[in-house]
This record gives C-alpha cells, structure tokens and sequence, in this order.
C-alpha cells in the first residue's frame, strides 16, 4: 500500500476536512495549540478499548513500546536515528532532565549557564532553579525590546567558563529564527553543551538535528505537530548518550526495570532518559498529526508558512502595524508577532467571532502583540478575513466591550 501524500495546493479542501474545528472557526493559533485531527478519535478508541479488553497486559502489547514508537516518529522529522528521542511530558522537564546529567560536576572553573531574555519563561524558571540549587551562574543575554538577538552577542559570551548553553531555536514571542549551528559550533570550540528548545522549530520549519550538531533537543508535539499536550520530546547526541547520567530519573530507564530492588542501573537508547510511567493517552494523540505532517512533509509546510507569514506582514504593514517579528525570511518561524492598539481587548472582539489567535504582554521594553499562527490548513483569505474584522473591530470600537485582565495562556 503505497503512503499517502498531500500536495498542498491541490489537496487543500480534502486535507482541511482532517481538522474538525476548521470548519466552524478561523484558526490561526497553531503556534499555541494545533488543531485536533478527526483521527485523533481513533486513536484514543484504540488506547480505550486495548485498556478494557486487556486490562493490565495492554503493557505487553503496545503501551510498554509506545513512547519507543512515537519517538522515533519524531526523529525521523528531525532526521534523527531511532531510538535517540525520548518522550518526555513537557519541555520544562525536558530542560531538568537535561542539565541533571551534569549535576555531579564540581568543576568550579566552568558553571556558567548562558540564556537569553527571549527564551520561554518556563524554561527560564527551570534553568534558573536548578542554577540556584547547583550554584551555577547564570549569564542573561539582553534583546533590549528587539525581537531577536544577533547571534555574535551569543557566541561572544561562550566561552571556558561555559557549561551549558541553554536557549532556543525560534523565540517563543517574535517567531525568531537563531543560528543555532554556529552557537552549536562555539559551544563546541570551548567545550560546553548546547540544550536547545526548538518547540516552535519542528512542524513549521525543517529540522535537522545532525547538521545543527548540538547535545541537547527539545520539542514537543503540542503546536506545530498537532499532538496535542503530554507530548514533549528530548533527542539527546548518541555520542553523549552512553556518557552521561541523568539524575533526574526513575524506574523505567533502569536496565532491568521489573527488578525494582537492584540499584539504579541505567538502559540505553532513548529509555535511559526516561524517568516514571508515561502518558500513554497522550501518545496515542500525538500518531495521528505526526503521520500528517509526513504526509505533507517539511519542505512544502515551510514554503506555505512563509508565504503565508509574508502575507500576515503586508496586510499589517498596509495598516501601519508595527511588526515584533523577522522580515527577513531566514530568520522569520511559523508565527507572526504584530503590535496594535488594545491588543488583548481586540483578542477577545476576535474570539467571539471566532477567529483564534493569541496575545502576549510585553516585559523588558517589549510591546504587547497579538502572535498569529497559521500552518498549512490555513487558506490565504482566512488572514484577509483576520484584518477585516480588526478594521471592524476598531471602527465600531467593540474592543471597548472588553476587560484589559488576562486571566488565561491565550
């Protein structure tokens, strides 16, 4: 049976009909939430009804091997090998995990972690925590109110000193792009290890974790990959893989994990990173938008983003809004950052026409914006409809309707 593949522009009608809520809502938020696919159902029939009829030994017969699975559906898209990503529940863990395996050193010489204020703020927490427990140093890069940070501003601050450089690959609020090969590459030169987060990187732009050469990967199935929440994942070098502990684990990255008594022994492979008992639900939600996304594949998804982000940009430069996003194409991820008038007040007007996208606050001289998000089921006049309706939504001042309190992520 030969493998399903979309062509985008043909197949545009029939694929949107995989994505149940496509039909009652504009949704240009995939950079928060991707749409469900219909799918989805089925899948969670299955994990429902092996759990009745088999009870316990649904273990044996697919929920043991399951994360193994979907990993490995997961490194194909990062032209990883098998059995080098695990699945983890969410990034912010991913990063624990990923520093614990340092947790022994006493090298007083080199503890120094370098981030940037762009990073995610829960990743951020995280590293600063751990940092705190370990009395490592943290060293903050500064975008002064830009939307991306040059990437000699990195390298110039990696150095002997180094121990992990923790940041990542598009910028959760501007959709910046940053080189990661050449911080990759100076983290190298001086010794240090690259821990990257490219959550917003996979699904939206191609990803390639052997020419990036870094240590760490982070990810998860949640946005662009539409697999919904519980679906983090962590590819780790195999050349590091068999060296490093991590200490933050449990009981089933042991050798033998049914033995329960020995002292901890560490497996190999992507279990090794492994900690408690995973989310099986959860994996099977995450099949069903990573089989779609190889359907598609990586190069179409990333020319129609771009097209449809320059699109995003046109109609809001037609309005003279301002843009906290990349204009260059090299630099420019899946979603497009624009600053308006009572941005979390228009939010909401949209909302109840039922048009999805998000908004954040600005921190650090930064502007509040409202992040649209479209992906490859979005129609090019479901962004001229999103522009229409703020037109509408100023003229009428609907957004005076509206309470400047956030009370939720979107």
């Amino acid at each position: 049976m030969l493998k399903k593949q979309w062509n985008l522009e043909r197949d545009l009608s029939s694929l949107r009909k995989e994505f149940p809520i496509l039909k009652n809502c504009v949704y240009l938020i995939s950079n928060s939430l991707g749409a469900v696919p219909g799918r989805v159902k089925g899948e969670l029939e299955k994990y429902y009804y092996l759990w009745a009829e088999e009870g316990v030994t649904a273990w044996q017969k697919e929920w043991w091997d399951l994360p193994r699975k979907i990993g490995d559906r997961v490194a194909a898209l990062l032209h990883a090998g098998e059995n080098e990503v695990t699945m983890m529940v969410n990034a912010t863990l991913s990063h624990w995990v990923a520093l614990s395996t340092k947790f022994i050193s006493k090298n007083e010489k080199r503890n120094k972690i370098v981030i940037t204020d762009q990073d995610f703020p829960s990743s951020i927490y995280a590293i600063t925590k751990i940092a705190e427990f370990m009395s490592w140093d943290i060293d903050t890069i500064k975008s002064h109110g830009h939307p991306g940070i040059h990437v000699e501003e990195i390298l110039s601050r990696v150095d002997e000193k180094t121990l992990f450089v923790a940041t990542s690959h598009v910028y959760f609020k501007s959709g910046y792009i940053q080189d990661i090969v050449k911080i990759a590459c100076q983290a190298r030169k001086v010794g240090a290890l690259t821990v990257i987060d490219g959550y917003h990187a996979p699904g939206t732009i191609p990803v390639d974790v052997k020419k990036l050469d870094v240590d760490f990967y982070i990810g998860g199935c949640l946005k662009w990959l539409c697999g919904g929440p519980g679906n983090a994942f962590l590819y780790v070098k195999p050349e590091l893989a068999s060296s490093l502990d991590p200490y933050l684990t449990g009981w089933i990255a042991h050798r033998s994990p049914f033995s329960f008594r020995e002292k901890m022994k560490y497996t190999e492979g992507s279990y090794k990173f492994m900690s408690g008992t995973p989310p099986i639900p959860c994996l099977y939600t995450a099949l069903a938008g990573l089989k779609i996304i190889q359907e598609i594949g990586s190069f179409q998804i990333r020319q129609k983003s771009l097209s449809q982000t320059r699109l995003t940009i046109e109609k809001a430069r037609e309005r003279n809004y301002k843009i906290f996003s990349p204009e260059d194409k090299n630099h420019r991820g899946g979603a497009v950052s624009i600053v308006i008038p009572h941005a979390f007040q228009v939010k909401q007007a949209l909302e109840e026409r039922r048009i999805k996208l998000d908004f954040r606050k600005g921190e650090n001289n930064e502007p509040d914006v409202i992040r649209i998000g479209p992906h490859f089921y979005t129609k090019d006049e479901e962004i001229e409809i999103l522009f229409k309706e703020i037109d509408s939504i100023f003229a009428s001042r609907e957004f005076l309707n509206y309470q400047d309190e956030i009370k939720y992520v979107t």
